[in-house]
């Protein structure tokens, strides 16, 4: 394969990882509107983080050099990647 081809094929991912990503944030979101009412201060808090981590997403994907050493250390297993939602 040669070198365009797989730097097409590795934006091609890229773009469906991305919409992937803003798919999950919307079922969130939806999950979020479905079970408590809009005026509710846990939906607000949970819409609050919702916009957050898409904007944090956002700032990470055009920041290339911080990018560039986000994966060198999660390729070196520098990064912890464990979330354990159950234990926050």
């Amino acid at each position: 394969m040669e070198s365009t081809d797989i730097i097409h094929e590795s934006t091609k991912k890229a773009f469906i990882n991305f919409e992937n990503i803003k798919d999950c944030i919307r079922g969130l979101y939806e999950i979020l509107r479905i079970t408590l009412p809009s005026e509710d201060i846990c939906f607000k808090m949970g819409q609050d983080n919702i916009e957050h981590l898409y904007g944090n997403l956002l700032e990470l994907m055009v920041n290339e050099i911080g990018t560039v050493e986000f994966m060198k250390k999660l390729k070196s297993a520098g990064v912890d990647l464990d979330l354990p939602l159950d234990n926050l």
